[in-house]
């Protein structure tokens, strides 16, 4: 494996790189991040090597109460591109995550009670602090997601963004006061933190959903205990070391590690935790409104998608396509609001589908630290293997694949080249069903209607989009489409001014804008007799 060997994807051969050179051992998510690139493959079929390689790599502690909290069982943190561990993080129990929780809510009324435009100044010296450390935070995420290293950097460059964004919009905060016109009182209605809020994050964006959700909770005075995905938390370690650092109170941000059924079920079950805001799959999404519900405490859900795109035949489909093709297959397919499924209409459907399986087929998979890398492997091999079976079910029930299909060879690493598939019909388990990796399905359309119906064919409605010459036409069909954001004529990443959150089994709630951060309060009514 550590060869450079060629790889059959699209029936043009590629090459998949992986790094030669041995592992020094290291001590902290930034010591690891001046490694990165230095890790030998390893034979994860000897489970006797993989003991003695656990065995030295650094154990990296959670953080609570403004310090590194070392306790075990402690669990392997893997590199996706070679199956090598890289780091050891605590499987936080019960009682650790009562101790970051009761810390929370000690540290919160002090918070909350600090000028909004001196959280904002900590906040803004948090995002500083990060943007000096943009080199080695995109490295470790490259490191444990297994995206591409510019994409890494993207991803950790739009996160300084926003929490820019929420210290300032928190300035802009504000309550109501009715004018009922009676002499002698007067009503307040003002807006106030939940408290203690859990923030449980996914391992596609680790840095970005994490800011998502604990920068606007954190500006209006929540503290925040944050779970990463269990194959990702060393960025998030990192975000709130860096956090500490700058100043940010003791209790007021921390991060637990571990797996969801234990330390997730946990930190959402805890009674004092006034809010959960969850990134994840819609499964697991119901199980955390179901354990809420215990204590009837609000949760912000972000759900799975299964985004469709109409291509009319008046679009500019040839000026769009490397647009297209980048939200379809960016992040090797793995993120809730990437276009799944295209419909394009019959005039346009030849041309369009040879041009777009070239283009795809052109992209280049391998080593993500590789600059010239547009696909990195998929993140643990559950995903991997969920994909495939995907796939082949559609196969089965009569799909086509005109480009990709199964996963490249084990020895390879969790990579899985971009498919399409096309010769659908409705009756495909495969349309209905989110899909975390490159697959993208097309579909042609006669009629109008017959577009909408099949984007609406869904459980899911997290976003949508539409491509015409016709703006009225664009609009209609934007109007009919059940999605809770939709792009018409161009592709950017989701803004944040602007709610991002879906419909149906695609969430509940909004994040981002001052919608997502007022999401982070409770409204409290004042009658005022003088």
């Amino acid at each position: 494996m550590g060869e450079r060997r060629p790889k059959k994807i699209g029936g043009r051969e590629r090459e998949c790189r992986c790094p030669e050179r041995p592992a020094p051992f290291i001590d902290s998510p930034m010591a690891l991040c001046h490694s990165l690139g230095s890790f030998n493959p390893l034979d994860i079929g000897e489970r006797k090597t993989l003991n003695r390689v656990e065995s030295q790599i650094p154990e990296i502690g959670c953080r609570i109460g403004g310090r590194e909290v070392r306790t075990g069982p402690w669990m392997p943190v893997l590199d996706p591109a070679t199956g090598q561990p890289i780091a050891r993080v605590p499987a936080c129990d019960e009682g650790v995550v009562a101790d970051a929780v009761s810390q929370a809510l000690r540290s919160q009324p002090a918070w909350a009670d600090l000028p909004v435009g001196e959280r904002a100044a900590l906040l803004g010296k948090w995002a500083e602090a990060i943007s000096r450390h943009l080199d080695h935070l995109a490295l470790l995420t490259c490191r444990e997601t297994g995206k591409p290293l510019r994409a890494a950097r993207a991803e950790v460059d739009n996160a300084v963004h926003l929490i820019h964004y929420f210290a300032e919009e928190a300035r802009r905060l504000t309550g109501h006061l009715p004018l009922t016109g009676k002499p002698g009182s007067q009503t307040l209605v003002l807006r106030e933190p939940v408290g203690v809020v859990a923030a449980i994050t996914p391992f596609n964006y680790p840095i970005s959903t994490l800011v998502t959700k604990a920068a606007p909770a954190l500006a209006v005075g929540c503290s925040v205990v944050a779970k990463p995905d269990e194959h990702t938390p060393l960025a998030t370690l990192e975000m709130a070391r860096l956090a500490e650092e700058v100043g940010c109170p003791s209790g007021v941000f921390q991060v637990v590690t571990g797996p969801g059924p234990e330390t997730g079920k946990a930190l959402v079950s805890h009674p004092q935790v006034a809010l959960v805001t969850f990134t994840g799959s819609t499964e697991v999404g119901k199980l955390v409104q179901r354990l809420a519900a215990d204590h009837v405490k609000r949760v912000l859900l972000e759900l799975g998608g299964h985004c469709p795109a109409i291509v009319c035949r008046d679009a500019d489909w040839q000026g769009l396509l490397p647009s297209v093709l980048s939200q379809a297959f960016k992040n090797s397919g793995q993120y809730c609001y990437r276009i799944t499924r295209i419909y394009v209409a019959r005039e346009i459907w030849d041309p369009f589908l040879t041009r777009l399986t070239s283009a795809a087929a052109a992209l280049k998979v391998g080593d993500p630290r590789e600059p010239e890398t547009d696909l990195g492997p998929l993140n643990n091999r559950h995903i991997l293997e969920r994909v495939h079976r995907q796939v082949q079910e559609a196969v089965d029930q009569g799909a086509r694949v005109v480009l990709g299909g199964p996963p490249l060879p084990e020895d390879a690493g969790l990579y899985f080249p971009p498919t399409v598939l096309t010769d659908l019909h409705p009756g495909m388990d495969i349309l209905h069903q989110e899909i975390f990796g490159p697959v993208l399905l097309v579909l042609p359309f006669a009629q109008e209607q017959e577009a909408v119906e099949g984007a609406n064919d869904s459980p899911f409605g997290l976003a949508a989009y539409v491509f015409s010459g016709d703006l009225a036409r664009a609009l209609r069909l934007s109007h009919r489409i059940r999605a809770g954001s939709i792009w018409i004529n161009q592709i950017h990443q989701a803004r944040p001014e602007a709610p991002f959150g879906g419909m149906k089994q695609s969430g509940l709630g909004r994040e981002k804008s001052r919608f997502g951060l007022e999401a982070f309060t409770e409204l409290k009514t004042v009658y005022l007799s003088y």
